[in-house]
């Protein structure tokens, strides 16, 4: 009865050790692609509003959306978004903890990366292209948005 009991056991301990661990759940996530400018007047696109805040401390005046996603986000899988003129950017879900969510900005052309986490009801922006003539793109990504 003992050696049926130790195999009984032992099939159980197998069974955990084999049974596929449930994967990271996904959460909602809206990236948004900006086009900063410091030539003209200030202005802020229709659609912005929830930015100006974060906005209005750049060097940037006037602000134009140039593309939206809105995907479910499952961790270390990236999300890959283009740029007017070809410039490729990756978006990659690195964790969730609790109401937090890290994020990898990643622009390959540049060789550039940038990890932040933002807990929930808040958004990253950040700049994603160096300036030229006046201008800059930026992405802005807002977890469970």
């Amino acid at each position: 009865m003992r050696s049926v009991a130790r195999w009984a056991l032992l099939g159980l301990a197998l069974f955990a050790v084999a049974a596929p661990v449930a994967a990271d759940p996904g959460i909602p996530v809206r990236i948004r692609l900006l086009k900063g400018s410091r030539q003209g007047p200030p202005a802020m696109a229709p659609g912005l509003e929830d930015l100006q805040a974060q906005l209005s401390h750049t060097a940037y005046v006037r602000w134009e959306q140039v593309g939206e996603s809105r995907a479910t986000m499952e961790p270390r899988r990236p999300v890959p978004l283009s740029l007017p003129g070809g410039v490729q950017v990756m978006v990659t879900l690195v964790e969730v903890r609790g109401d937090a969510a890290t994020f990898e900005i990643q622009v390959p052309s540049s060789r550039t990366q940038s990890r932040l986490t933002v807990t929930r009801d808040k958004r990253i922006v950040q700049q994603v292209t160096a300036e030229k003539g006046g201008e800059a793109y930026f992405v802005t990504v807002r977890p469970w948005g």
